[in-house]
């Protein structure tokens, strides 16, 4: 199998200003990706204080020949709209991050590069890490995992609530003039947005009737599958004493899984924490935030009309995963399911993870190379004027 290779990407230990435990290198692109090996076997695991367990990929289990003996069954739910059925390795998994060993009790075996893309190998959940610090550098791509609280100056302290293996922050968002959602929002390091509101909380809100909106639906929108919402922009949102203001935030449709009918009233993704250097201390029950130099940036409508799923080391291509209604993309015919081998003329295998990052910035206009029912075709469109 020919491997994927990562040449800007040096996953070494850096000791942070005023005397902070070390932190490791990490890449972000909307997740934090960590180096890892699990059971001897090399592995860049996703990152995700949603998943109460640490998860494989099967595609990676059946590559590295992963050795198990132990197995169950169970249904699994994620921001997908449905149940999955999944096998699961029983105590048997040992992983690695920033030199210290972790077993799982159990470990998920989920289809996981359809939603992330062939980068991930897995995910990093917290169930190892209840009487942890977890520690977050988004500017410089750094993350540690410390056995007690760093250095605190210039950082505001707020509580959380950490039960179950899933931490609850107390989260105010103001909609409109007057409007305003309050309640416990779940701290989810697993998405890449920033606050995505359940579709109950819609219902009871009335966030449909939100205007300007930019309807949005999945192909795999999670564990769990298929998944819908809309794009809308509020006021502001307000974590501790910081406040974001004009925020371009989401709500779901979905009637099941972790975005339906759920006892906090949203998820707060990367696309939000991502302004702050954070410390998750879980023993002490406390968040710790201070802005970076990213806290002020607006948050951007979106403009491209389409996402897609990185496949290129499996498939080959780029996989559309997801469309935003009357976007140019759906009108110029670009579909779900649609493999993408050519952006731009160039091929999509010769586009890096690092590249990915900045690879639509200022980008106003797209032309895609596609393969569709055993034939290729030219789509080109140009990118949306901001909608919200």
């Amino acid at each position: 199998m020919k491997k994927i290779l990562f040449p800007l990407l040096a996953f070494v230990s850096f000791s942070s200003l005023m005397g902070q435990p070390e932190m490791e290198k990490v890449v972000y692109l909307s997740h934090l990706y960590v180096k890892s090996d699990i059971n001897g076997k090399k592995a860049l695991l996703a990152f995700d204080t949603g998943s109460p367990y640490t998860c494989v990929d099967s595609t990676y289990v059946a590559d590295s020949n992963l050795q198990y003996t132990r197995i169950g069954r169970a249904s699994m739910g994620g921001s997908g709209n449905a149940q999955e059925k999944v096998r699961i390795i029983i105590g048997e998994l040992t992983y690695t991050f920033a030199d210290k060993k972790y077993t799982s009790k159990v470990s998920p075996i989920i289809q996981l590069k359809p939603i992330l893309g062939d980068q991930a190998d897995g995910i990093l959940g917290i169930d190892n890490m209840g009487d942890k610090v977890i520690a977050i550098d988004y500017e410089r791509e750094q993350m540690g995992l410390w056995d007690q609280l760093g250095d605190v100056s210039g950082y505001t302290s707020i509580p959380i609530r950490y039960e179950n293996n899933r931490i609850y922050v107390p989260l105010s968002v103001t909609v409109g003039e007057g409007e305003v959602i309050e309640g416990k929002g779940l701290i989810d390091l697993g998405s890449g947005g920033s606050i995505e509101f359940t579709s109950m909380v819609a219902q009871q809100y009335n966030l449909k009737s939100v205007t300007p909106q930019l309807p949005y639906s999945y192909a795999v929108g999670g564990i769990g599958g298929e998944s819908s919402g809309c794009y809308i922009r509020v006021k502001s949102a307000s974590v501790g004493d910081y406040t974001l203001n004009d925020i371009v935030i989401s709500f779901s449709n979905n009637t099941g899984g972790a975005l339906s009918d759920r006892e906090y009233i949203c998820i707060v993704g990367n696309d939000f924490w991502d302004r702050f250097d954070m410390m998750i201390d879980l023993s002490g029950k406390r968040l710790y935030l201070r802005p970076n130099a990213k806290f002020g940036a607006p948050f951007e409508s979106p403009v491209r009309g389409f996402s897609y799923t990185d496949r290129s080391r499996t498939l080959g291509c780029w996989v559309v995963n997801g469309l935003y209604e009357d976007s140019n993309a759906e009108k110029a015919g670009l579909r779900k399911g649609d493999r993408i081998t050519a952006l731009n003329g160039r091929n999509v295998k010769e586009i890096t993870l690092e590249e990915r990052k900045t690879l639509f910035d200022g980008m106003k206009e797209v032309s895609l190379t596609v393969w569709r029912d055993n034939g290729e075709t030219e789509i080109a469109f140009p990118f949306d004027e901001p909608k919200l």
